[in-house]
């Protein structure tokens, strides 16, 4: 597996992982009928803007097999909300659902984690919806404590999310 800085020609390839991913992944969480008409088209402007003119001190890395085919991605950067306390936010990130369970999501953390730290961030937080049980667990593993519970907006509904915190991400590299 190789993890990379994600270029504009990615875009297809985490497009492809985002839909699949959310389709696979979310269900009993989002509902049936969203996931379902979940298209490509969709996610597409999110990428191509993201990748066409990238903000300052914001990573997309992309994992990719031995193929060089993109099998996850990891977005994240600076926090976006003006918290006071963690400096560094995971936007996103998803994992096919083949390749989710082997460490690819632990690379790709790392990666971003050395990312921040260069630019001088050593704390962080992600949301994660409070049923997604199995990305909640994920993010235990890998250090992060439940801070605060919030809420998330996807297509006008609301859902409860939960704060997941690193107040020193240099422990997720040891």
């Amino acid at each position: 597996m190789n993890i990379r800085s994600a270029v504009l020609d990615d875009v297809k390839g985490i497009v492809h992982v985002h839909v699949e991913s959310l389709k696979s992944s979310h269900v009993g969480i989002l509902p049936q009928d969203f996931l379902n008409n979940l298209t490509h088209e969709w996610s597409t402007p999110r990428f191509t803007e993201a990748l066409s003119q990238p903000p300052k001190d914001v990573s997309l890395l992309v994992a990719e097999d031995e193929q060089g085919q993109i099998i996850g991605f990891i977005w994240g950067g600076p926090e976006r909300k003006g918290d006071k306390k963690y400096k560094g936010e995971i936007y996103a990130i998803y994992i096919l659902s083949e390749y989710q369970g082997v460490g690819v999501g632990r690379q790709l953390v790392r990666a971003l984690v050395e990312d921040l730290i260069s630019i001088n961030i050593v704390s962080m937080l992600v949301m994660v919806f409070e049923r997604n049980l199995a990305s909640r667990r994920f993010y235990e593993a890998m250090g992060g404590r439940n801070i605060r519970e919030g809420l998330a907006i996807v297509n006008g509904e609301q859902y409860k999310d939960v704060v997941y915190a690193w107040n020193n991400i240099k422990a997720v590299l040891s």
